[in-house]
């Protein structure tokens, strides 16, 4: 017994240690995302793999980016980014319903919870992969400033054929950089990004969504209009504490 009894406490003493490490391991990953670009992600090493080639990226901040492709993304993908703490509460609800009620599933991540998947974790509807991206979400929330997370975003984001990234999309489907592309344009690379493997640039549900993501005007912080998108946010979004 007591042999038994020394073996259980050894199990949970290492077991606790092994949550720590991790813990301690996914902080320093998130802090570093603040200053480092991630040279890879899993999605690009898995695209790279089955197509037998290099995966197209190209990084640029996002100044570089130009101004029309980042508030496209914004409008197409996550309305409330500047406003809420990494989760919407009330898109995951009405995702919740909308995939009771129907085959065709909705997703309802963030721009932040993108970043968090993208960068840190693999693509898949697991809950383990869920659980872990809401605590990296969390945790890029509280140390990452948002435009950082928003930049990140814009060059790691799926935008073609293993193409990953905003400028690589724009030469890949316009042959020229994306700061050169007007607001039409930019909506209909941001327009693909639910599905860019299987959506033209020129598809019918692009044409769609083009009308739609060009009408959503996003300001950004600083421009007209901030403050009072801040004061509309509903509840299910919240504010967030600016440490930038």
């Amino acid at each position: 017994m007591a042999t038994l009894r020394k073996i259980a406490v050894r199990l949970v003493v290492w077991s606790t240690r092994l949550v720590v490490a991790a813990l301690l391991l996914s902080v320093l990953q998130v802090v570093a995302l603040r200053w480092v670009n991630p040279p890879m992600t899993w999605t690009m090493v898995e695209s790279g793999w089955e197509r037998g080639a290099m995966p197209q990226q190209r990084w640029l901040d996002m100044d570089a980016l130009g101004r029309e492709v980042p508030r496209a993304a914004v409008a197409a993908e996550d309305g409330w980014f500047w406003h809420h703490h990494g989760f919407d509460l009330g898109a995951i609800e009405a995702a919740v319903e909308h995939n009771a009620e129907s085959k065709k599933v909705k997703g309802a991540s963030t721009i932040s919870q993108q970043v968090a998947r993208n960068v840190f974790l693999w693509q898949g509807r697991t809950w383990v992969r869920k659980g872990l991206e809401a605590w990296y979400t969390v945790l890029m929330e509280a140390l990452v400033p948002k435009a950082r997370i928003l930049e990140v975003y814009l060059n790691v984001a799926e935008t073609g054929p293993n193409t990953f990234g905003m400028e690589a999309g724009a030469r890949h489907w316009f042959g020229r950089s994306a700061k050169a592309l007007t607001p039409e344009e930019s909506a209909r690379l941001v327009g693909i990004l639910p599905s860019p493997n299987k959506w033209g640039i020129r598809g019918d549900v692009v044409n769609k969504r083009v009308p739609v993501i060009l009408e959503h005007k996003v300001p950004f912080p600083g421009e007209r209009g901030f403050a009072d998108m801040a004061k509309r946010a509903p509840k299910s979004v919240g504010w967030r504490v600016w440490f930038d």
